[in-house]
């Protein structure tokens, strides 16, 4: 027989627990209220949790993900709200305020292909409140120039008995123009400039990048490129004297070679929240010998934006039909601690062959191997149509000749200028 004491002990116990049970319990209505509660009392944390645990429970509609999208993007979590404005988009593709909200998503975090697509299916009343009907297609316009220059290695010229640096300063510059054709294609063209004298030869070298990025509905990026690379080595080379006549001191000459090589690229790209991953391959002939590459990357944002972003490219190469491989990596930390400022920091390593890297965009076709290189580049925007950036690098270099190792100091600067 149980206590009477016990058996109303019992009983609160139960009712209490049912109460909880009742309280935690969630309906369409509930749902709606709470949610819609919270949103208007901009709770942004308090919605984030609450909408997330109604979706995991199988309450998904338009309003709710809407609302969930709203907090994550008043948190600058652009990257996740992103997400939830696409499933919005699901239940009611016409809704222009999802629109505008994803627009600018994409706009935060520098994905401007797939912000120029989403465009082409605005209102008229949508694109002229935001100024998308007003859009150039010229995206941007980059002027960068720079050189580098060597440590104390010295070269005496048995010839001329002087001494000098193994390898002059060259001269860099680069053109490059950024333009969209309908909204639907990005087309990215350079043409540089490159200019060095070394104690062999004289090389002038001049490029030409074109890189298409087709974005899609499904959120991949397509990025098929080409290089062009036109090299003229000049070298001082000594002739032999007639035969017949007196002897004569050998007689000095230069003679010029042109070589023509081309690079084919193509990298696929997908965001998936705060996870931004990348696939690629890239054919080369530089120097007349087949180079395979194949790089993969991650990207990391902390907080779903561009304030601190860490990352990494692998690259597995080749020359040989894969007898045997390589391998190269590229891990990155990228921070934007303001608007108007940010910077990358990266590292490289390499091993056996210098490679191309970023979608076959750089291009390092040096006799010498490059074993590692740190980088450091600020970026500082001075307002909307202007931008100024200066990229200092330290690149450890081995001659395989002579074998010993050198370093470049590279400094590069630029401006990019957005109409």
């Amino acid at each position: 027989m149980i206590h009477p004491i016990r058996y109303y002990f019992i009983v609160m116990l139960v009712a209490l627990a049912s109460k909880c049970i009742a309280q935690d319990t969630l309906t369409t209505m509930n749902v709606e209220q709470k949610s819609y509660q919270l949103y208007l009392e901009k709770k942004w944390p308090e919605l984030i949790m609450f909408g997330n645990k109604a979706v995991h429970e199988g309450f998904d509609y338009f309003y709710l993900q809407l609302r969930i999208g709203i907090a994550y993007y008043e948190k600058k979590n652009y990257n996740v709200a992103e997400g939830h404005f696409r499933k919005a988009l699901s239940f009611n593709s016409e809704d222009e305020l999802t629109q505008e909200y994803l627009y600018y998503c994409y706009l935060y975090v520098g994905r401007y292909e797939e912000a120029r697509l989403l465009s082409k299916g605005f209102s008229p009343t949508l694109s002229e409140k935001i100024g998308t009907n007003k859009q150039s297609r010229i995206g941007f316009i980059l002027l960068e120039g720079g050189t580098k220059v060597t440590d104390s290695v010295a070269y005496y010229d048995k010839n001329r008995k002087t001494n000098s640096n193994y390898f002059n300063s060259p001269i860099y510059f680069q053109l490059g123009l950024n333009h969209y054709t309908k909204n639907k294609l990005s087309v990215f063209n350079a043409l540089t400039y490159f200019n060095q004298q070394t104690f062999v030869n004289q090389v002038r070298q001049i490029q030409y990048y074109l890189k298409v990025t087709i974005p899609t509905k499904n959120a991949w990026l397509i990025s098929p490129a080409f290089h062009w690379i036109n090299i003229k080595t000049t070298m001082d080379v000594k002739m032999a004297p007639p035969k017949n006549g007196p002897p004569k001191p050998p007689a000095q000459t230069s003679t010029s070679n042109f070589s023509n090589y081309f690079v084919g690229s193509l990298m696929i790209q997908k965001n998936i929240r705060k996870f931004t991953l990348g696939l690629g391959t890239t054919v080369s002939n530089m120097n007349n010998v087949t180079q395979y590459i194949n790089f993969g990357s991650l990207a990391y944002s902390i907080i779903g934006n561009s304030s601190l972003v860490f990352g990494c490219t692998g690259y597995l190469h080749s020359e040989d039909a894969y007898s045997s491989s390589n391998i190269a990596v590229a891990p990155f930390i990228y921070t934007q601690p303001a608007k108007w400022l940010a910077f990358k920091f990266s590292y490289f390593s390499n091993s056996k062959r210098n490679i191309l890297e970023d979608n076959g965009y750089l291009v390092n076709n040096s006799g010498d191997l490059t074993t590692s290189r740190y980088s450091a580049l600020m970026n500082v925007t001075l307002n909307k149509h202007l931008s100024i950036y200066g990229l200092y690098q330290l690149e450890n270099k081995f001659e395989g000749v002579q074998e010993f190792n050198y370093r470049y100091n590279v400094i590069v600067g630029g401006l990019r200028i957005t109409p």
